[in-house]
């Protein structure tokens, strides 16, 4: 490994801690915050393993993260959301166009950002936890395992481990609603 594998996974490893540590918020406004931290740190692992799509999904994610709190439930914001994961994808594809897999791993991984989104946008903590377990972080983890994002694949795997703690410790329905 040289340095800037190094670094590479080094950022993923702490976009995995803080992802992680964000599901054990009982508040979405902490949840957020820690989620757009995380996406920042992600976006350092993708672009320097090479792997655009997600680079720029994370950016839009570290938006989304950061002002999706102030916006709950306007319509407004979630289109622009919205528009921003179809802009990075589309110009994403660009990149990528004569690598197949690559296209359809980025075509999963921008329908489930579309959903997570929406869900939390909506901003009910235990449909977020579920979209998350049972969608969003199995098809990252398709991807990352692919990408070898160390962090990545750590991160998803112990995110949907921290969501079914994050109900042990609060129940289904002891999150914001």
């Amino acid at each position: 490994m040289d340095l800037i594998e190094i670094s590479a996974q080094t950022f993923g490893v702490l976009g995995m801690i803080t992802t992680v540590l964000s599901f054990q918020e009982k508040n979405n406004k902490r949840f957020f915050i820690m989620q757009a931290l995380s996406a920042f740190l992600f976006f350092m692992n993708y672009i320097m393993i090479g792997a655009v799509s997600a680079a720029f999904f994370s950016v839009t994610s570290l938006v989304r993260s950061s002002f999706i709190g102030k916006n709950k439930n306007k319509l407004w914001f979630l289109l622009t959301i919205e528009g921003l994961y179809t802009a990075c994808f589309a110009y994403s594809l660009t990149f990528i166009w004569n690598e197949p897999f690559q296209i359809f791993l980025s075509t999963l991984l921008f329908f489930v950002s579309v959903l997570i989104t929406f869900l939390m946008w909506r901003g009910n903590g235990k449909h977020i936890r579920y979209g998350q377990l049972f969608v969003y972080s199995p098809m990252w983890l398709v991807h990352n395992v692919f990408n070898f994002s160390l962090g990545g694949i750590l991160c998803e795997i112990a995110s949907m481990i921290s969501i079914v703690v994050s109900f042990v410790r609060y129940g289904k329905d002891g999150f914001e609603k």
